[in-house]
């Protein structure tokens, strides 16, 4: 993978994966990943917060339980779909508005 230092974009869609990748997280270059249709179920926030390029992320259709909400600081995300998954907050009705609001509800709950 040290091979791909330049790779913007990764369609990892309806592959089975039950977690995130972890090579993907040393992929600082990475401006789009679509792991939809998976069974993710959960995030590293610290992994996350390395892809300072990443500017979507969808996550639909997966068994994400937890959304951390230190991926409030990912400030170059503009599109994340999370629509499809378990988990309880944020609540349906807050990512039903769109990426935006769901940002500014997990920046909301960093801990201080």
């Amino acid at each position: 993978m040290k091979n791909l230092g330049k790779l913007r974009s990764i369609v990892l869609n309806c592959n089975r994966f039950r977690s995130f990748p972890e090579v993907l997280y040393h992929m600082v270059s990475l401006e789009t990943i679509m792991l939809g249709n998976n069974q993710v179920d959960g995030l590293d926030p610290s992994g996350l917060m390395r892809l300072r390029s990443l500017s979507t992320l969808d996550l639909s259709n997966n068994d994400v339980l937890k959304v951390p909400p230190e991926l409030g600081l990912c400030t170059s995300l503009r599109c994340l779909s999370l629509e499809g998954n378990p988990f309880r907050a944020p609540r349906a009705a807050i990512v039903a508005k769109g990426t935006d609001a769901v940002m500014e509800y997990l920046r909301s709950r960093i801990p201080a």
